[in-house]
């Protein structure tokens, strides 16, 4: 069994990124924690309230459920996550209690400054895990003039509807983007799945990998 952390600035940026190979992880029989940067409320700077605090916790819960996970969040404001000893130590910390194998985590050239400082502070977090891969990101708000490097691929044909299931507890996102959410994120895995002979599949920039995750 391994222990894995799958982190995400905000609730939905795992599922988005890395739940098909979460939920393979857990249907394998590996423990698996989701770790949260942010309270995840979200407001537009106009002042129209997106997601609110009570939203963002059901929605994180709930999606970590359908992913047989456990969800853990360390509270920080939306958009304001930090990369500071209290986002390190903070990080660092679930690291230690549950004796982290694999980490899952943002692209290091994701233009999303939540999403940067995540991925800054879960690399110096992890400096002694043998195992850390960063997701793509999430298109449109994590676009970057750097090309995501897809190095490491992981078939999830057998744990895409699962995927599938945990995005739609994210309700707050669904009734933002509308059908074309899921469409989206479907097309994205079916051309992974496509350039290595599966049907569906995630793809990872790699950071370090020692041996088969």
């Amino acid at each position: 069994m391994k222990n894995v952390l799958a982190v995400g600035a905000h609730a939905d940026d795992v599922e988005i990124g890395c739940g098909g190979t979460v939920a393979r992880h857990a249907k394998n029989g590996d423990h698996v924690i989701i770790l949260i940067m942010t309270k995840s409320a979200y407001s537009y700077y106009d002042g129209r309230v997106l997601r609110t605090l009570e939203e963002g916790v059901w929605e994180e819960e709930h999606a970590a459920k359908v992913l047989a996970a456990k969800s853990i969040n360390l509270g920080f404001e939306t958009k304001e996550v930090p990369y500071s000893k209290e986002s390190v130590e903070a990080i660092n910390e679930v690291i230690d209690k549950y004796d982290i194998d694999i980490i899952y985590t943002h692209w290091y050239h994701d233009t999303h400054q939540d999403h940067m400082r995540t991925t800054q502070s879960t690399i110096s977090a992890g400096r002694f895990v043998n195992n850390i891969l960063m997701y793509e990101p999430n298109y449109p708000a994590g676009r970057s003039y750097f090309g995501f490097r897809n190095q490491y691929y992981v078939d999830i044909t057998p744990s895409f509807e699962i995927k599938m299931e945990a995005l739609k507890q994210h309700k707050s996102q669904m009734k933002k983007y509308g059908d074309e959410y899921l469409e989206a994120i479907e097309a994205r895995a079916r051309h992974r799945g496509c350039e290595v002979a599966c049907r569906y599949a995630e793809c990872y920039e790699v950071l370090r990998l020692f041996g088969d995750v």
